[in-house]
């Protein structure tokens, strides 16, 4: 089947094809009565523009590039979906990468989506280094980072409060009356990773409990994770009486192996993790947990970065408030008889 032209429509309308590429680009300078008969054509003739031709053209695409490092991730999904809600709204398209935490790929899917012309990128991403944003600016391609920062860079980032949120998890344990608190951090080169260490420490610290270096654990952010290091702490001869993990999933590890071991939450064991992704409040039991706001946090790097396109503003670090939910994973310490 013949696809159909500019020319074709340009023709059917009795017009020239640049008058046609002027109605569908938006140009003001053209009487409404030949803005409403191209477009009546364009509609008969089920006609698709190339975006891609006339992005050439104009140089604008209209679309942004977002790397994450993990789209199996259902925080990482969510704030994907924030950003693709708010950039359709405003007419621009989202081509998303997964990094797989690979600071290669991450190079590699760089300078993908620079020859793509994106006109500007939500960085999610994990390894990403300020050498790179450096580059990023001497290119003046605009850029926003999500639910991170990097050191030494005090701008274009949308991120949660970690320290606070990572104080707010091990507050809620301590005033349950839990001392032995251990904490399943993520991977230690991430800021979040340790942004929520220094708020777990600081915790301990206000409430005059001593930190003992073998409660706090290395994890992956996945599930796998919290399973092998919950069940290395149950082989402990004073094994942690409740545990703040660095994310949900870590938690649902955790549930795991506690259960397996014949074990219950949160009668025998408390728990809190970090996110409140949607399963969060479907385990059982629910899981109590720090709330970030993924969607939120995701349209609004869009306006942010618009802002940046548009009116060349340069943000601040905007750090969005936790918020702990709770559910039915922890209660009151109990000491065992």
């Amino acid at each position: 089947m013949k696809t159909t032209t500019i020319r074709d429509v340009a023709k059917a309308a009795g017009v020239h094809p640049s008058t046609v590429s002027r109605v569908i680009n938006g140009n003001t300078n053209i009487s409404q009565d030949t803005v409403n008969k191209v477009l009546t054509v364009i509609k008969e003739l089920n006609y698709v523009p190339n975006a891609l031709a006339r992005g050439l053209k104009t140089n604008k695409l209209h679309t942004f590039g977002m790397l994450i490092p993990d789209i199996a991730n259902p925080f990482f999904a969510g704030l994907a979906r924030g950003v693709e809600n708010a950039a359709n709204e405003h007419g621009y398209n989202v081509i998303l990468c997964n990094t797989d935490y690979s600071l290669e790929k991450e190079i590699t899917y760089l300078r993908l989506l620079e020859e793509r012309r994106v006109e500007g990128l939500i960085l999610a991403n994990a390894k990403f280094q300020y050498k790179s944003i450096i580059e990023l600016e001497k290119r003046r391609l605009p850029y926003m980072l999500l639910s991170r920062n990097i050191k030494g860079l005090q701008k274009n980032s949308i991120s949660i409060d970690n320290i606070a949120g990572g104080f707010l998890a091990t507050q809620y344990l301590i005033r349950l009356g839990h001392k032995k608190i251990g904490h399943i951090a993520g991977p230690y080169n991430t800021n979040a990773t340790m942004d929520r260490i220094k708020g777990y420490k600081k915790a301990l610290q206000y409430y005059g409990i001593s930190f003992d270096k073998q409660y706090l654990s290395r994890g992956d952010f996945k599930s796998r994770g919290g399973y092998h290091i919950m069940n290395n702490y149950l082989k402990f001869d004073d094994p942690p009486t409740a545990i703040f993990t660095a994310n949900d999933l870590l938690a649902v590890g955790v549930l795991e192996a506690i259960k397996e071991k014949g074990y219950n939450v949160p009668h025998d064991f408390s728990i809190v993790g970090f996110d409140d992704i949607q399963l969060a409040s479907h385990l059982s039991p629910p899981l109590t947990t720090i709330r970030q706001p993924m969607l939120d946090m995701g349209y609004l790097a869009i306006i942010k970065l618009l802002e940046r396109i548009e009116k060349q503003i340069s943000h601040e670090n905007i750090f969005l408030k936790p918020e702990l939910i709770e559910r039915k994973s922890c209660s009151k310490y109990q000491k065992v008889k």
